[in-house]
């Protein structure tokens, strides 16, 4: 059985969070700022009484800093740390990994990108939630 992918798009660049880590797709969230944010976090996205960090857009490769906040959707992923919210313009939809074509690059990409896909002509890097929030605490 292959494992399902949400794919989602920022700015020119796509992005891919496995499904079982895949909490909630939230359309214009309310978000705001906070004095002293640290690097990397655009805001705080306020859900159902909870306060889940809104990372900014400088983690995704070739996405200028800022897009956190005006993206028009907030993904909110589970990691060992606690849930957390990424920025996407656009939801592409779920797929299963079997009907991507694998990436295999020479180039470097960030640990907490392991692996990569190609869907209908659009490339999609994965993202592994867990080392990816472990590289935000400890840089």
């Amino acid at each position: 059985m292959s494992r399902k992918l949400g794919l989602f798009r920022l700015a020119d660049c796509g992005y891919a969070v496995p499904l079982d880590r895949l909490l909630r797709v939230v359309d214009r969230g309310f978000c705001t700022t906070l004095p002293l944010i640290p690097d990397g976090m655009a805001g705080m996205l306020v859900l159902d009484d909870e306060i889940i960090p809104l990372l900014d857009s400088n983690w995704l490769p070739g996405v200028v800093v800022g897009k956190g906040l005006s993206a028009g959707f907030k993904v909110l992923i589970a990691t060992e740390y606690g849930p957390v919210a990424l920025p996407a313009d656009t939801t592409v939809g779920i797929v299963a990994e079997n009907r991507c074509e694998r990436i295999v690059s020479g180039q470097e990409t960030a640990d907490f990108f392991p692996d990569s896909v190609n869907y209908r002509d659009n490339h999609y890097q994965v993202l592994n939630a867990d080392i990816f929030m472990l590289s935000l605490i400890r840089p």
